[in-house]
C-alpha cells in the first residue's frame, strides 16, 4: 500500500499476504526492482520502501561543491562517495545519502551496500519535499547505525548541523552553523573544513 503526506516523499509499506501460493519477497529486492524515472532515489527506511524525487540543481550544486572541498582535505585511504547506500545493522533497511565517506578498499568490493562501520561520515542535503526524512528521520536512523559524524545541509534557510558521538541511537552532540560560517567536522575526521558561503539557497 502506497502513502503520502503533505510535503513527504512517496511511501510503500507492504503487507503480509495471507494468500500461502505467493513467494516470499525481499524489501531489498522489490525496491531495486521498481520501475523508476531516472533521479528517484529508493530507500527502505524503517520497514518502508521510501521513494524521493529527482534533486533540484541547486540540491546537486551543493553537493558538487562540497565534495570538490573534501577531495584535497581527505586522508589518502579515505573518499568521498555519492553512489552507495548503506545497509541497517539488522533487518533489510538500506539508505543513500546524498554524499559519504569512507575507505578507498571499498571501491574494491562487490555489491551496492556498504556496512554502516565502514562509514566515517554520512551527508544529507534537506530537499523541500523531503524535509522530514532529512531533518528527523534520517538522523535517528544513522546514530542507531553508529555512524561517527552526520552532517546536514539545509539551502531551505540557509543552515547546517554537524552531529557526532552516537551512543544509545542518539547522537550525543551537535552543532548549528549559517551558511557563510566554517564548518570544522570532529573526529574522525577531525580538521577537516568547509566553506558553507559556496553553497546556493533554495528560493534565491
Amino acid at each position: 500500500m502506497a502513502k503520502r503526506n503533505e510535503g513527504e516523499p512517496m511511501t510503500a509499506v507492504l503487507e503480509e499476504s495471507s494468500d500461502t501460493r505467493l513467494p516470499p519477497f525481499s524489501l531489498r529486492e522489490l525496491a531495486d526492482s521498481l520501475d523508476t524515472p531516472p533521479g528517484v532515489k529508493v530507500e527502505v527506511i524503517e520497514g518502508a520502501i521510501v521513494m524521493s524525487p529527482t534533486p533540484s540543481k541547486k540540491h546537486g550544486a551543493v553537493v558538487r561543491r562540497l565534495d570538490r572541498q573534501l577531495i584535497p582535505q581527505l586522508p589518502e585511504d579515505r573518499v568521498a562517495e555519492q553512489n552507495y547506500s548503506i545497509e541497517a545493522l539488522e533487518g533489510e533497511d538500506f539508505a543513500s545519502p546524498d554524499l559519504l565517506i569512507v575507505p578507498v578498499a571499498v571501491e574494491e568490493e562487490d555489491g551496492w551496500l556498504v556496512d554502516p562501520d565502514d562509514v566515517d561520515c554520512v551527508v544529507e542535503v534537506v530537499s523541500p519535499s523531503n524535509h522530514t526524512n532529512d531533518t528527523k528521520v534520517k538522523p535517528s536512523l544513522y546514530a542507531r547505525w553508529r555512524i561517527p559524524v552526520h552532517l546536514v545541509i539545509d539551502p531551505r534557510d540557509g543552515t547546517t548541523r554537524v552531529y557526532w558521538d552516537p551512543q544509545g541511537g542518539e547522537y550525543r552532540a551537535h552543532h548549528d552553523t549559517e551558511f557563510g560560517d566554517e564548518v570544522v567536522l570532529p573526529e574522525p575526521l577531525k580538521d577537516v573544513r568547509i566553506d558553507t558561503s559556496v553553497f546556493p539557497r533554495y528560493g534565491t
